[in-house]
């Protein structure tokens, strides 16, 4: 097995029983694509950064408060346990 797949099988392991359908139902997903196009290292559309991919669709009067929007959820959470 090569270190690659080893090192997502400890992310596996590290995940919650409860939570693994949905990684078990992505990893499908992946694979069926895989078998679909072939190498999916071969597929020919650039991928834009993953920063700012779905700005398209950004309220712009959210826009100035997304810096903090992180650390309040937080505070909202631990608020709440």
């Amino acid at each position: 097995m090569t270190r690659i797949k080893e090192q997502a099988i400890e992310l596996l392991q590290d995940i919650p029983d409860e939570k693994i359908a949905l990684v078990i139902e992505i990893l499908k997903g992946l694979r069926s694509l895989y078998h679909q196009n072939g190498n999916p290292a071969d597929y020919n559309e650039i991928t834009p950064d993953a920063m700012g991919i779905f700005s398209k669709y950004a309220n712009p009067d959210l826009i100035p408060l997304e810096k903090e929007a992180w650390g309040e959820a937080v505070r909202e959470k631990h608020a709440f346990n």
